[in-house]
């Protein structure tokens, strides 16, 4: 008797609690584009938040992000060798990144990106860019294209 009970009690309280809470998953993925003279740039971002909910009420959150940023000389890529120092970087409301580096300036160095929880950039967010090479300096913004 005593095993049938527990057989039964735990797919009840299994059923307890899935109906008791609810979770809803939102989908934050977003490319956001620009450029200036001499550079342009892509932020993409695959993020999602994930909400439980219980008795009409957010209880938890939690939330995971991928990104990745692309600078991106408009000239001829050989010109690239000749730059002899760069820095570039990026700002968002989630965060940014920077690089510097002396040149020649390889392409593969013009790319970074990672992955993580917390906050993630939103549909109407912009990104600022900031590049300076040998004296110059260029900032533009990025977009969320929709």
């Amino acid at each position: 008797m005593k095993k049938l009970l527990h057989v039964l009690l735990l797919p009840a309280i299994m059923l307890m609690l899935l109906t008791s809470c609810n979770t809803e998953t939102t989908h934050y993925n977003y490319t956001f584009r620009g450029e200036s003279e001499t550079w342009s740039a892509v932020f993409e971002q695959e993020a999602s938040q994930k909400l439980v909910i219980k008795n009409d009420r957010v209880k938890d959150s939690v939330s995971s992000k991928r990104y990745s940023f692309e600078l991106k000389y408009k000239g001829k890529q050989s010109d690239l060798g000749e730059i002899k120092q760069l820095t570039y970087k990026y700002k968002g409301r989630s965060g940014g990144g920077s690089q510097t580096m002396e040149g020649p300036v390889p392409v593969a160095l013009l790319k970074m990106g990672g992955n993580g929880s917390g906050s993630f950039e939103h549909e109407d967010s912009v990104i600022k860019v900031n590049v300076e090479w040998d004296g110059h300096s260029e900032e533009f913004e990025l977009k969320n294209g929709k």
